[in-house]
């Protein structure tokens, strides 16, 4: 256990450690990490009440002016201030709201209750901490029941927050009703069922990612089976919440890291900073620490990565799943074929581009179809065979190495597979019926050739 103590200042050198770069592009600068590049000129707010409290569980919605879409992904923003002062209004969190949603998110700053003074114990800072916890439910499980009135899509679902409200955030994302204190969390602080905030409690509070700059967590054994994605944006020598000790943002990654969950960090170095603030000595380093926090959070968003393309005998299917679909031939977009599989009926280059409701897409790369009998002589096919048509045997020639070869019959029945590591191979199918068949080739260059073949 430790005691968390909280100011706020910050500053710092930024590099990059384990970071990975999202694949795909959205359409008008539509979640941009840069600061200089938006989608939208300007923002709505409005003011929710997402629990029990008209006054203290209050929050500030973010939404990009003039947006059509419905189902953005949102982030529900704690601030810090050591769970006994900071406020939700602050100029740096409403600074940071405001760009979210000019990139196209939806932003919600969050008022949570605070201590009244400073926790003079272990038991009280654990009371601390979960009250802001209980209220970080509460606003997830309010945004995912009023998902369509705010316009988010409830699979992307965010949390973050600074400091204090970074703890709040790990912990929310983290921590499970059966890891919760042995010490009785009682008095003003409540228990961790939420059972001071029953607003939406049937409703889920499982988070699709989380977002954090100078945190920690209580205890790493929280993080033992979690798959949550996560991102964090530190300084070196932060004297208020250690980096690497006491559940430090470092340990959270490297732990996140040995268990293959997809995280990020960025770390700063000034000498003794904690969180930079607007109008101070550090001020430049709330750029610093927003674009890191904007980058990790694009690369989080869903249907990231590069789309791809798989076949069964002449069935294309694109991957992974998206709410739309174009498929292309040589190129050129095939009209019509806007679902998630295509039947290729014509030999050529065949890719698809996937989109989400937020007009984000990923283009695959080309898979070449061969739908007839062809030449064994012919300089530009990636495959050859022959005979064609052929009767006991069938030789396949391919110009690269062949990772393997699976023959299916008209109805997509599969007939043969068989794994190689060469450009060659001759398999022996006498028994088969007259009849067309297809010929799938994968090469170990991730090129893949469908050729009809005849079976006399």
């Amino acid at each position: 256990m430790k005691k968390i103590i909280f100011t706020s200042v910050f500053s710092g050198f930024l590099f990059l450690s384990k970071a990975q770069m999202p694949g795909d592009t959205c359409s008008n600068s539509r979640f941009n990490p840069s600061l200089t590049s938006f989608a939208f000129a300007t923002t709505n707010t409005t003011q929710i009440i997402y629990g029990v409290s008209s006054t203290t569980n209050v929050a500030r919605v973010y939404t990009p002016a003039g947006d059509i879409n419905t189902c953005r992904p949102v982030i529900i923003w704690a601030h810090g201030g050591g769970f006994t002062g900071g406020t939700y209004l602050e100029q740096k969190t409403t600074e940071m709201m405001v760009q979210l949603a000019r990139k196209g998110y939806v932003g919600i700053a969050m008022r949570y209750r605070l201590w009244p003074t400073t926790p003079a114990n272990t038991q009280q800072y654990q009371e601390a901490m979960i009250r802001g916890v209980q209220d970080m439910i509460a606003a997830v499980r309010y945004v995912r029941a009023n998902a369509n009135t705010l316009g988010v899509d409830t699979a992307q679902i965010f949390v973050g927050g600074s400091s204090a409200g970074a703890i709040i955030a790990n912990h929310t994302t983290f921590m499970d009703l059966s890891e919760a204190f042995a010490v009785p969390i009682a008095n003003q602080g409540g228990n961790y069922n939420v059972s001071t905030l029953p607003t939406f409690t049937n409703t889920s509070y499982h988070v699709a990612g989380c977002i954090t700059q100078a945190g920690s967590i209580w205890d790493l054994n929280f993080l033992n089976g979690e798959t949550t994605p996560w991102g964090a944006v530190h300084n070196t020598t932060d004297p208020t919440v250690p980096l690497n000790s006491g559940g430090g943002s470092l340990q959270i990654f490297n732990q996140l890291q040995t268990q293959n969950v997809k995280s990020f960090i960025k770390l700063t170095y000034s000498n003794n900073l904690h969180t930079p603030f607007p109008l101070s000595p550090t001020a430049p380093y709330v750029d610093t620490f927003n674009v890191a926090s904007y980058t990790q959070l694009f690369s989080l968003l869903k249907h990231q990565g590069t789309a791809s393309v798989t076949a069964n005998v002449n069935t294309l299917t694109a991957v992974p799943s998206g709410l739309a679909y174009q498929w292309y031939l040589n190129n050129i977009a095939i009209p019509s074929a806007t679902l998630l599989s295509h039947v290729a009926i014509s030999n050529g280059n065949y890719k698809v581009q996937i989109k989400n409701c937020t007009n984000c897409f990923s283009m695959s790369q080309n898979i070449n179809i061969t739908t007839t009998s062809i030449n064994s002589n012919s300089e530009n096919n990636t495959t050859s065979v022959f005979p064609v048509p052929f009767n006991k045997e069938l030789t396949i020639n391919g110009k690269d190495i062949i990772e393997s070869i699976q023959l299916n019959g008209i109805d997509a029945k599969m007939i043969y597979y068989q794994t190689l590591n060469s450009k060659t191979t001759t398999i022996s199918i006498a028994d088969l019926e007259s009849g067309v068949y297809f010929l799938t080739v994968k090469y170990a260059n991730s090129k893949t050739n469908i050729i009809k073949v005849i079976k006399e």
